[in-house]
Formats: C-alpha cells, structure tokens, sequence
C-alpha cells in the first residue's frame, strides 16, 4: 500500500513539475500571433495629444460656470451667468440643456466625481429657480475622467473646474 502511494505522490510531482515548463517547440514551428495582437498591429499610430493651450482653447466659456478647486456653491457671477443661460434656454423651440460637470485631476476618481455631481446639482436647481422646468435638464457628471493630461497648469486645471451647458443636446 506504501508503494501505491509514494507512486501517486512522484506521479504528482512530475506532473507538476512538468506544468511549470515553457512548452517545447520543434524546428519550423511558427508562433503563433493571437488576432488581438495583429489587430493592434494594423492600428495607425495615435494623432498627436493636444497641448494644453489647445485643451484650454475647447472649453466653452460662455456655458460654462466655473468653481473653486473642492467647491460646490455659485457665486453671484455665476449665479447671474445662469439667469442669463436661463433666459435663452427658455427662448429656445427645443428648450433642452445637458449640464456636463467636470472637475480638474486632483483627488481620487469617486471623490472627483462626487465633486462634478454636487456642482451639477448646483446649477440644475440654479435653473430651476430660474423657470426652467426639471424635464428640461439633463445631468452628466464627469468628474475628472476627461482630463487630459497635458492640463497641468493652475490655469488649465481651474478651466477644467466647471459645469457646461450644452444647449440641445
């Protein structure tokens, strides 16, 4: 009974052994290439990544509302900017608005995020009380998953601080 298992047990250790090893290839075998890897061979190379005057040339600043860096409140400016926006949205035939709400790259990705929402939140109810109905206002908190990278710069990140309006979409 003794030889039975000792057998069993070398059994398993040259199986195991054998399991760890690089798999042996003949002469003339081709390796082979998995569909993904010629796939990714084929892509043409990635277009050059924006600097950051151009990022901070994409932002929109006539609907957008900006916020201190970790805050969530309007100030008068801005609370004045969207009393404004308000009157056009109402004017508007298709009277629409998604708020896109950003945050620079500072912090953790759920607390960035928390962040855009709250300042979402901030100026769907600044809307609100400007007239314009909650069936009119789309939410979209980004958070700082759209950073680019290239925005470094105090000025670039207090540009990327902001809730966009984007009227029609």
């Amino acid at each position: 009974m003794k030889f039975i298992q000792r057998c069993g047990i070398a059994a398993t250790v040259l199986l195991l052994a054998a399991c760890g090893q690089a798999p042996v290839r003949t002469t003339g075998q081709a390796d082979a290439v998995s569909p993904v890897a010629q796939e990714e061979k084929a892509l043409p190379p990635v277009a050059d990544k924006p600097s950051e005057a151009q990022i901070m040339a994409q932002v929109n600043l006539d609907n957008s509302v900006f916020f201190p860096a970790g805050g969530t409140e309007l100030d008068a400016a801005s609370l004045k900017r969207l009393a404004a926006l308000a009157e056009r949205l109402k004017a508007m035939e298709e009277g629409i608005v998604t708020l896109h709400g950003y945050t620079d790259h500072l912090g953790s990705p759920s607390y960035n995020l928390a962040i855009a929402e709250q300042r979402v939140n901030a100026v769907a109810t600044a809307l609100r009380r400007n007239g314009i109905a909650a069936t009119q206002i789309r939410r979209n908190a980004v958070g700082s998953e759209r950073v680019p990278a290239a925005c470094r710069s105090v000025q670039c990140r207090r540009l990327m601080r902001r809730v966009e309006l984007v009227f029609g979409e």
